[in-house]
């Protein structure tokens, strides 16, 4: 985890600064990705007015920035391992609530949240420790609330040939991605109902779920 940990904490420093090519192109596409996700998860979530909100491995938090926008009123969490990540969200969004913090032990009671998800967040850890990372989610969402999660799509382009062009240089780590069916199956299997998986931009897969 230390070493996943410096990994993020690099990549987070050197993509707030938006010095490089890359992480450019890369800040620009993310705000595509965020608005999607957000827009899904607002859909499925039509019926709150008034919604308390947490992003696990919150990143620059952009997904929650959006999803925000879908509510009368709303409260906003963020938490990331990466010190360097909740660095970029008190910069974009000063308002929210967020800190560091493990995904597989979160520092919260139960059923605190009304929606609760991650993006790109447990496709790099093994599939054991994703599913506790998506049972401590469930945990803090209220029953009949909203647990989402973002992961690689196994059968993308990007996956099959865009990730292992990159071969030893790909920027993001490890990544173990789901097939479609794996994901409604993984998702259903921790106890969530009425799961949805959305594939985005032909690219990622979004799962989205209600606890019991």
């Amino acid at each position: 985890m230390s070493t996943t940990n410096g990994l993020w904490d690099s990549f987070w420093a050197i993509h707030a600064t938006k010095d490089d090519l890359f992480h450019i192109l890369l800040w620009r596409i993310r705000f595509l990705f965020t608005q999607k996700y957000a827009h899904h998860l607002s859909r499925y979530t039509a019926r709150l007015v008034s919604a308390k909100l947490l992003e696990v491995g919150c990143g620059s938090a952009r997904t929650l920035h959006y999803l925000e926008k879908e509510y009368e009123t709303c409260q906003c969490y963020a938490l990331d391992l990466s010190p360097e990540a909740i660095k970029v969200a008190h910069q974009l969004s000063p308002h929210f609530l967020a800190g560091v913090a493990s995904a597989l032990d979160l520092p919260i009671k139960e059923s605190e949240f009304d929606v609760s998800f991650s993006i790109g967040l447990i496709e790099h850890f093994t599939r054991e420790q994703a599913a506790q990372m998506v049972r401590e989610k469930i945990r803090i969402t209220h029953p009949g609330g909203t647990v989402g999660i973002v992961v690689p799509w196994q059968s993308s382009i990007y996956n099959l040939i865009i990730r292992k062009a990159f071969g030893k240089h790909w920027p993001f780590g490890n990544e173990f991605p789901f097939h479609r069916r794996e994901l409604s199956e993984f998702m259903e299997g921790l106890g969530l109902e009425e799961v949805k998986i959305h594939v985005v931009y032909g690219s990622a897969l979004l799962g989205i779920g209600r606890k019991k």
